[in-house]
C-alpha cells in the first residue's frame, strides 16, 4: 500500500509539471496530447468492451476519434452535431455490412458510447484550450487578452481535481465509515465525498489569490463545485465500467495510477460542463 503511494507520488511530481506546461504552451503541443490520449483512452475502452464479448469496429473508432479532436481544434463545437449524426449512421452501416445479429444493439451502443465518452469528451478540452477571445464581451477584457487563459482554466481543473482526490483520499482513508457506493466503489466513502468537496474549495481560494486573480473567487467557487460533484461522479461511472467488466484498472500504462481513464475520468465528465460555463456565464 505505501510502495503504491510512493509510486503514485513520484509518477505525479514527473508529469504533472508536463502536462501543465504542454497545457500552457497549447497550440499543436496540446492537440498531440490530447489526441494521444484519445488513442490510448480508446483502445482501453476497447479492452473493456470485449470483456463483454462486444464486437466494436476497432480501427474506425480510433481514426473516428482522432479526426474528432483535430477537427475541434481546427473547426470548434459547430462539427459535435454533424458528428452525433454522422457517426450514428457510419457504425451502423460498418455493423450492417458485418452482418452478425448477435449482439448487434450492445455492439452499436458501446461503439457510439465509446466515442462519445472517451473521443467526444477529451475533445472539449481542446475546445477549452481554443476558446475564441474574440466573441467574447469587452467587459472581460482583461480575462481574454492572452491566448494562454484557455491553458490557465485547465491548469485551474487539474488543480481542482488533484486537490479534490487528495482530500478525498487523506480524509476518507482514516475516518471513512459511510460507504458511498459500495457496489460500484467499495472503499469510497461519505467522508471521502465531503473531504473531496472541501480540496475543490480549498483549490479555488488558493488559485485566486495565488496565480488566478483576474478570475471573479464566485466563478472560480462554482467551478469547484462543479469539479467536487460531477468529477467525482465521473470517477464513480468509470469504476461502474471496470467492475462490469471485472477490471481492477483499465489499463497499467501510468505507474501507480492505472489507466488514462483511470487518471482523467473525472476531468473527461467535468470539462464540458467547464466550457459551456465559461462561454454562456463568464464569457457572455
Amino acid at each position: 500500500m505505501k510502495s503504491n503511494l510512493f509510486t503514485r507520488v513520484v509518477v505525479a511530481f514527473v508529469f504533472a509539471p508536463l502536462i501543465i506546461y504542454i497545457t500552457l504552451l497549447g497550440k499543436l503541443p496540446f492537440l498531440i496530447l490530447i489526441e494521444v490520449l484519445i488513442v490510448l483512452g480508446l483502445w482501453e475502452f476497447l479492452r473493456l468492451s470485449q470483456a463483454k464479448n462486444s464486437e466494436i469496429p476497432k480501427i474506425p473508432l480510433i481514426i473516428l476519434g482522432v479526426f474528432l479532436g483535430l477537427s475541434a481544434y481546427l473547426w470548434g463545437e459547430r462539427v459535435f452535431l454533424f458528428f452525433i449524426l454522422g457517426i450514428l449512421y457510419l457504425f451502423a452501416l460498418l455493423l450492417v455490412v458485418k452482418g452478425k445479429t448477435e449482439g448487434a444493439t450492445s455492439n452499436l451502443a458501446l461503439s457510439l458510447l465509446g466515442f462519445f465518452y472517451v473521443a467526444g469528451l477529451f475533445s472539449y478540452l481542446i475546445l477549452l484550450r481554443e476558446m475564441s477571445p474574440e466573441s467574447i464581451s469587452n467587459r472581460f477584457a482583461s480575462l481574454t487578452t492572452s491566448y494562454k487563459m484557455g491553458g490557465v482554466w485547465i491548469v485551474y481543473l487539474l488543480l481542482c481535481i488533484w486537490s479534490c482526490d487528495t482530500f478525498a483520499y487523506f480524509i476518507g482513508a482514516p475516518l471513512g465509515k459511510h460507504p458511498l457506493s459500495p457496489r460500484v466503489s467499495p472503499k469510497k466513502t461519505v467522508e471521502g465525498f465531503g473531504g473531496g468537496i472541501l480540496g475543490a474549495i480549498a483549490a479555488a481560494f488558493f488559485s485566486h489569490f495565488v496565480f488566478f486573480s483576474s478570475a471573479q473567487l464566485k466563478d472560480l467557487l462554482i467551478i469547484s463545485l462543479i469539479v467536487a460533484f460531477v468529477g467525482q461522479v465521473g470517477d464513480l461511472t468509470e469504476s461502474l465500467f471496470k467492475r462490469d467488466a471485472q477490471f481492477k484498472d483499465t489499463s497499467n500504462i501510468i505507474p501507480g495510477h492505472g489507466g488514462i481513464l483511470d487518471r482523467f475520468d473525472s476531468l473527461l465528465f467535468v470539462s464540458p460542463l467547464v466550457f459551456y460555463y465559461l462561454k454562456f456565464v463568464v464569457y457572455r
